[in-house]
């Protein structure tokens, strides 16, 4: 099973049902080019559900990374163009036939009902209650802002939290 470490965390997936953007040919020629992606992405076969995990260090973010507006922006924008990257795949467009090459054949087709795709997106931060207030606040906002995107996915919700409780979740995460 192939391990990464991300933002102090370690993440490790299934062999040959996961894949990372950043890491496909396909998407090394559209980097730089205003899109971004989330960190992973891996099908569950006992879930029926194909997982697309972000995980961000927020707590050593520069000063104005840290304001709730120009994180809740990139948030939007990583999930929105990582299902754009999907969507691309799944319809077969040129790039997105070479997209689709790149992942796992559990992943080249839209997973239709009764399968499903779930988005979590995982901060680290620091114990400090002040950021622990502002997260919650950030998942509002964020799950609001995103409402008609996910939509358009069948996505029921994109989930928001702290690594703390992350770990507590059933992801393929731990401490480093």
């Amino acid at each position: 099973m192939p391990s990464y470490e991300e933002s102090g965390l370690k993440i490790t997936l299934p062999e040959g049902e996961c894949f990372r953007f950043q890491d496909c040919a396909s998407y090394k020629p559209l980097k730089g080019k205003k899109l971004s992606e989330i960190d992973f992405g891996w099908w569950d076969s006992a879930k029926n559900t194909l997982h697309l995990l972000e995980v961000k260090d927020y707590s050593t973010l520069p000063a104005l990374e840290r304001l709730p507006e120009h994180l809740l922006d990139k948030l939007i924008n990583k999930v929105t163009d990582t299902l754009m990257l999907l969507a691309s795949a799944w319809v077969g467009s040129l790039q997105g036939q070479q997209i689709c090459s790149d992942l796992p054949v559990s992943c080249q087709k839209f997973p239709f009902k009764p399968q499903k795709i779930k988005i979590v997106i995982v901060l680290k931060i620091s114990d400090d209650t002040k950021i622990k207030e502002e997260l919650s606040v950030l998942k509002v906002r964020l799950k609001d802002k995103m409402k008609g995107r996910l939509k358009l996915f069948d996505i029921e919700h994109i989930t928001l939290v702290d690594h703390e409780v992350a770990l507590k979740m059933p992801l393929p995460i731990e401490i480093v």
